[in-house]
């Protein structure tokens, strides 16, 4: 309470308060209250998941009660708090178990943490670094990353219930909700503060790996876990021959890149590519894997005499699984398609009475928390893009070389050992449950693709890694340990030299995602671009509309967090907006005569024109042809000269 009362003068006490109650109370009570008998890296985990999850969500809710804001963060907070006050008069009395706090299961999480310690400094060397006097966001980073700054930026200057940034006039119907989470942090900070996504994607690969560990000594204990945690975070396919080829051939070059090819036949990223900039998919991965693993567990349990504790763990579940869905709505139905295949098996290998009660406790939470976002969806906008759009499948536009060679180059070694494990039946007695998720993800994508670009259908490849990661870090582990049982000597050496090798190979395409981020120095915006920026976010009115070239690094949208009428086309293309008629109408803004650039400043009520680099590249003489419009004003140049805005005269265009 002391730090939350400080925060009302001090900016550093305002962000402490927000990262206690945005991820770790909110969690910390519902574990400490309802499940208390989980192990240390299980609560861990969950206090953190669900701290993220259930504070977006009440401030959301209130932010569309009461308007999106500081003081409305700040009361979400003191719900919370007071919250906290019955918890403590509340608090169960008993013990936690001494097995939760054990040595085993704390170098578990230290695995995770140095994992995620690497992830935030390749972060913290390529997202938003000043070098030669402009800012540095590279290798992956340099696109998607620029269009989740615009959505973290609109939301605190204005844009709740938010518009698409980069398609103004159309709510955002992408799932922004990790973006908001880091726009509330930044609210709570109150000033621009791009670095956030360094610390909070850091700590979502941390948590995707503490799920891996939870799931992988769960099955086979704490050596599958450590495995499975490396496999599932930092395990790619054989796309490192690319290297090896540039290599030999005395081309290589460490800010080409070597670990995937788009479109080509090493098309499927590794997941660490991902980890590093797809948000959605960051909070996505963890919070799948933390849904499942709770249902199987839980409806394991409910089988034996700690039935109370299994229905817990599937009530929990379901709560994971719809609080999960406005975060990424794939991610969602997957986890709700694996529970259900398992569940199915149940009632049919069981023939058990209770089995379909213990449903309902997973049902009712999610059904209950998912409600809401399926009538806003059902009751949105026409002009939004509808959520599925069957199309050929991933196969029909990328497999053409042959199914088998295709996916054993791009899964790489942790698939064959995942199929090894299978064979050898390491998985026993959990390989329905294994094999199922495994199938299952593979399948979705080489029957039928619904999403608006058929490529965006990999990231069911990347549920499908969390089993196959499973799967082979049990393979790796049964290895390390029957070189114990053998009394040859060179089977003692050679095993643990075999699992190492092995482990290698199949971290190998990782590494190389960390170098080319490190190596290459894309730049985002220059010190002009960047105080262009600033001046946008304290000169303009909130929510402006400003005409751009629909380019990546814009800084009206990135710094200053204002509306363009269309950004990159391949972020609309990727959400299913229809683009080419703004793209045809910029281009006559930019490149034709006056009255078509007033036209379409009416057409989605444009406040403002942008004039930058690769306005002048795409449309030299625009700026001389806005300079001499009478119903424009030229209301900024920065010192360097090379950015421009210019503001309608008279009222903004209705």
């Amino acid at each position: 309470m002391l730090l939350l009362l400080a925060s009302v003068l001090s900016p550093w006490a305002s962000l402490g308060s927000a990262l206690i109650f945005t991820l770790v109370l909110p969690g910390y009570m519902l574990i400490e209250y309802f499940f208390r008998h989980l192990q240390f890296h299980e609560k861990l985990l969950l206090y953190i998941l669900l701290s993220v999850l259930i504070s977006t969500q009440l401030i959301y809710y209130l932010s569309l009660a009461f308007g999106y804001s500081r003081h409305t963060i700040y009361l979400a907070f003191l719900v919370l708090f007071f919250l906290y006050l019955l918890f403590l008069l509340h608090l169960p009395r008993h013990e936690a178990s001494k097995e939760s706090l054990s040595s085993k299961n704390i170098s578990g999480v230290l695995l995770c943490l140095g994992i995620a310690l690497f992830t935030y400094f390749v972060l913290s060397k390529s997202v938003w670094v000043w070098q030669d006097n402009a800012i540095i966001m590279t290798g992956s980073n340099w696109q998607d990353t620029a269009m989740h700054y615009e959505i973290i930026e609109s939301i605190n200057n204005g844009n709740f219930p938010p518009q698409t940034p980069y398609f103004a006039g159309v709510p955002l119907s992408y799932h922004y909700f990790v973006d908001f989470h880091t726009a509330i942090l930044e609210n709570a900070f109150g000033s621009f503060f791009p670095r956030l996504i360094v610390f909070t994607n850091a700590l979502f690969v941390f948590l995707f790996a503490l799920s891996l560990y939870a799931l992988g000594s769960y099955v086979k204990g704490r050596r599958a876990g450590v495995y499975t945690t490396l496999l599932g975070t930092l395990g790619a396919g054989f796309s490192f021959l690319l290297f090896f080829s540039a290599l030999f051939s005395g081309q290589y070059d460490p800010t080409t890149n070597y670990m995937y090819e788009y479109g080509k036949f090493f098309t499927i990223p590794p997941i660490y590519d991902n980890l590093l900039q797809q948000r959605p998919q960051l909070i996505g991965l963890p919070t799948l894997t933390a849904t499942v693993y709770f249902f199987y567990k839980g409806s394991r349990s409910s089988l034996s005499c700690s039935s109370n504790t299994g229905r817990r763990e599937l009530a929990l579940s379901g709560m994971l699984a719809g609080l999960l869905f406005p975060f990424h709505i794939l991610a969602g139905l997957s986890a709700v398609f694996l529970c259900a295949v398992n569940f199915t098996r149940k009632v049919v290998t069981m023939r058990v009475k209770s089995t379909t009660n213990d449903a309902l406790y997973f049902l009712a939470f999610f059904l209950i928390l998912v409600l809401p976002f399926l009538v806003q969806m059902l009751a949105g906008n026409e002009a939004s893009p509808s959520l599925l759009e069957l199309k050929p499948p991933w196969a029909f536009e990328f497999v053409r070389d042959g199914p088998v060679e295709f996916y054993v180059a791009n899964l790489g070694m942790p698939f064959i050992l995942a199929l090894s494990s299978l064979i050898k039946k390491s998985l026993h007695p959990h390989g329905f449950f294994v094999a199922s998720w495994i199938i299952s993800m593979l399948a979705f994508p080489n029957l039928v693709s619904f999403t608006p670009n058929v490529w965006d259908m990999y990231k069911f490849f990347h549920y499908a890694w969390i089993a196959i990661a499973l799967a082979a870090g049990c393979f790796l582990a049964d290895l390390a340990i029957s070189h114990r049982q053998k009394t040859s000597r060179k089977l003692r050496v050679l095993m643990p030299t075999a699992v190492v090798l092995l482990l290698v190979v199949s971290l190998f395409s990782s590494g190389l995602v960390a170098v080319w981020n490190l190596s290459t120095s894309y730049t985002c915006a220059d010190r002009g671009e960047f105080e262009t920026g600033l001046w946008v976010r304290e000169h303009t009115p909130e929510r402006s509309v400003f005409l751009t070239w629909p380019w990546i690094h814009t800084p009206v949208s990135m710094i200053g967090g204002r509306l363009r009428v269309l950004g990159y086309v391949n972020w609309a293309y990727g959400h299913g907006l229809d683009f080419w008629g703004r793209v045809h109408d910029l281009e006559r803004a930019y490149r034709g005569t006056s009255t078509e650039t007033l036209e379409v400043a009416e057409t989605y009520a444009v406040s403002y024109i942008y004039v930058g680099g690769e306005e002048l590249k795409n449309a030299p003489e625009c700026l001389k042809k806005f300079e001499g419009m009478p119903q424009l004003e030229k209301v900024y140049q920065d010192p360097s000269g090379k950015n421009h805005i210019f503001k309608l005269k008279g009222p903004a265009p209705l």
